[in-house]
């Protein structure tokens, strides 16, 4: 019930007495005339539930007592309302509202509103259980307990109706329509009992509820729904219950554009709802009659009687799920090619019949069953079905064992049905197939090696594998399981301490016939193992202008997998990985890495170099003897310098423009722009050699020279410096020549 209550009146704000005292007392004060009750003044904590939608152009007002009870209470004295607004206003809406009297009722509504009726029967139908109705004897607890319980339904279904139609909310005296507002104004709006019960024995507090009229915007009824078919040509549709109190669902055809009300009455959920679990506590049975593709939708009952948005549309595909009639076995024929030798062919040959061939039957599957055989589970005895017209079916069952045959029919829709059991007695002389996909994986941290296998999918007999294993191709295989071993895995553990690069396994199967299947090829699988390989050394290194010449003597060790050679600069911590270099390929040069580095430009520090052995399984050996090597490099950086030039006649100013050709250069980027700078070298006609100008940040492109003689010239040309000694080459030279006047500016490089 106190879901119900929830669902139907969503957010409750109780008015506290000192709360409507304010608004009396501020009445009082401004000089209002229409004053409060006194009476009002001695509310106790509100039994009234209310909430409030609104429109815009109108408020509506929903309530509902706690317990039958008060709303019992209710119909007796009536309801005020009472509302305030934004400026201090109070005004009362309406005085001891009630329900319509059951005569008024009936001039209204036909006798066929079953809404109406219920209505009606709900206020003044005397349906409420008296104490000497209950099952349990009058004054016990489970009496008390029974009483409750009608008068909880009493209350539901008057809410109910109330939710269900607008007009009989009204009558029920469970709404108000509040149609002088306006929009974009607050209000406060309070219900409470017209009198109070002084005496004490009920008391009957108000509740009040404050917006801001605002146009109401419904949400979206984006739920899930899910469907379950159930049996032939009936589902069950289930989705989240949202809160609210009953549902409606459609169903249309896909393909159609008119929807059929599938719900005569709405649709209540009494299910317990569970939203932890997040379950789908909403379920409706649906009857559809007939296979096709349908779409459902589903709308919500508000507490303000009306429906939501639909659904988003559900498509539920209804197969056909209904098995043909079942074929019958009339015998099994068995015939064995060599009856004095039993490894040679056994054929069947299946006698059986359809009394009548449903228009949606495809054709029949003989199918063989042994427990030990085929694992539980029935094998199929031809690669396609046969023909719905066929009676006889001839199939090879070399190697199998004595079972059970049927033979399966089956429709378009894959439904099948069976064949009583029939026993055929066979005998296997044919050994397993060789297994397939054999593959195995090592694990480091304990040891393990995990082997697994499939077998032919012809041989449905397996009682057990061997598993075989040696540590070299050239020793005798020893057998690895114990007992039989019925699974197609098997977990070996092997010691971690073995300086022993591969393992090697073979396996084979055995049937219940005691036949012995084909080995397989040896698998080799690379030994897991902790040791640590032996660190390389340095034999020696030369250095010259190209660069640092190293050779390093690397371990042959059987685990070994990769070698790591690394950099760093002198008094730095972290290391640059330099190379990789896989272990065989240094194996085949005699175990010596020789490796050309060509580091940085560096005047100042030493470089560093040391190198890492790893083992199979990404063991280290730890660094070797670190070593330190003096290379400094060039000091010339190769970046393509090219210098243009004219003369700005408006500003009389030579303009020399600088271009960097190379566009990976860090500079480019602005990165490191503070590490290089532009040095500007310049002649003219009063000098004898070119001489250093000025120099100017890398970001800078432009030279100007203000020159107005006619005549003058410069001959300019720039490299880079950087800071840490490094230059690049000249660029080239560019000269300009101040031009006479109305005449072009001469340019030479």
């Amino acid at each position: 019930m106190n879901r119900l209550i929830m669902t139907l009146l969503v957010t409750v704000l109780v008015l506290p007495v000192g709360y409507l005292t304010a608004h009396v007392r501020a009445q009082e004060e401004i000089g209002a005339e229409d004053s409060v009750p006194q009476r009002w003044e001695k509310a106790p904590m509100a039994a009234i539930i209310m909430d409030a939608r609104c429109y815009g152009d109108s408020i509506v007002l929903r309530w509902a007592a706690e317990d039958w009870a008060v709303q019992q209470a209710l119909y007796q004295v009536g309801v005020d309302i009472i509302r305030f607004d934004d400026t201090g206003g109070i005004d009362t809406l309406v005085t001891e509202l009630r329900p319509w009297t059951k005569e008024q009722f009936i001039r209204s509504y036909s006798a066929k509103d079953s809404l109406a009726n219920m209505a009606i029967g709900l206020l003044y139908g005397g349906r409420e259980m008296r104490p000497d109705q209950t099952r349990s004897a009058q004054g016990s607890m489970g009496s008390w307990l029974e009483l409750s319980e009608n008068q909880k339904q009493h209350l539901m279904f008057t809410m109910l109706v109330a939710e269900w139609r607008k007009d009989l909310a009204d009558h029920v005296a469970m709404r108000w329509v509040d149609k002088d507002v306006e929009e974009g104004r607050k209000y406060e709006y309070a219900v409470m009992p017209s009198y109070f019960d002084e005496s004490g024995t009920l008391q009957i507090g108000s509740a009040s509820k404050r917006l801001t009229n605002e146009k109401y915007v419904p949400p979206k009824f984006d739920i899930e729904i899910g469907d379950s078919i159930t049996e032939p040509y009936r589902m069950v549709l289930w989705w989240e219950d949202r809160g609210y109190s009953s549902y409606e669902i459609d169903r249309r055809m896909k393909g159609e554009t008119e929807w059929k009300r599938l719900t005569d009455i709405p649709y209540l959920n009494m299910t317990p709802v569970n939203r932890v679990e997040g379950k789908m506590d909403c379920q409706y049975y649906d009857y559809v009659g007939d296979v096709g593709t349908y779409e459902y939708r589903i709308f919500g009952h508000d507490p303000y009687g009306e429906l939501t948005e639909a659904s988003p549309i559900h498509t539920v595909v209804m197969p056909d799920i209904e098995a043909p009639k079942a074929p019958e076995v009339i015998f099994v024929e068995i015939d064995r090619q060599d009856p004095y030798d039993l490894s040679k062919q056994v054929m069947a040959t299946f006698h059986f019949r359809k009394d009548s061939l449903e228009d949606d039957f495809v054709g029949f599957m003989p199918m063989y069953y042994n427990e030990r055989n085929t694992k539980r589970e029935w094998k199929e005895l031809s690669p396609d079905l046969l023909s719905p017209t066929d009676s006889l079916f001839t199939c090879d069952m070399t190697g199998l064992s004595t079972g059970m045959v049927v033979v399966a029919a089956y429709d378009t829709a894959h439904n099948v049905s069976y064949s009583i059991p029939r026993m055929v007695s066979i005998k296997d002389v044919k050994a397993p197939s060789m297994m397939r996909n054999f593959k195995a994986d090592a694990s480091l941290e304990d040891g393990t090696i995990t082997l697994s296998w499939e077998p032919d999918s012809v041989d449905d007999d397996i009682e057990y594998y061997d598993v075989l294993v040696a540590n070299d191709t050239t020793h005798t295989f020893i057998q690895a399981t114990k007992g039989k071993h019925k699974e197609c895995m098997f977990v070996d553990t092997v010691a971690l301490d073995v300086n022993q690069k591969y393992i090697y396994y073979k396996v084979r199967a055995i049937d219940y016939s005691t036949n012995i299947g084909e080995l397989t090829p040896w698998l080799q699988v690379v030994r897991p193992t902790r040791l640590k390989p032996m660190p390389p050394h340095l034999l020696r290194s030369e250095v010259d202008s190209s660069g640092i010449h190293m050779q390093w003597s690397c371990s042959n060790e059987q685990i070994m997998d990769h070698h790591v050679l690394l950099r760093r600069t002198d008094g730095e911590e972290r290391w640059d990985t330099l190379g990789i270099y896989d272990a065989d390929s240094i194996k085949a040069a005699d175990d010596i890495l020789r490796v050309t580095d060509t580091p940085a430009y560096n005047r100042h520090k030493d470089y560093q170099y040391a190198m890492e052995s790893f083992s199979c399984w990404s063991v280290g050996s730890g660094l070797s003897l670190v070593v330190s090597i003096a290379y400094e490099g060039s000091r010339f950086v190769d970046i393509p310098i090219v210098l243009s030039g004219h003369y700005d006649m408006e500003k009389e100013e030579m303009v020399f423009l600088i271009d960097i050709k190379d566009r990976n250069h860090p500079m480019e980027g602005g990165e490191g722009t503070d590490d290089c700078y532009i040095c500007i070298y310049h002649q003219n006609q009063d000098m004898r050699k070119s001489m250093f100008l000025i120099s100017q940040p890398i970001t800078r492109r432009e030279i100007r020279l203000p020159r107005s003689a006619p005549g003058a010239f410069e001959t300019v040309y720039v490299k880079l410096r950087f800071k840490d000694g490094r230059e690049s080459h000249d660029s080239n030279s560019v000269t300009v020549t101040v031009p006479a006047s109305n005449t072009n500016p001469q340019t030479y490089d």
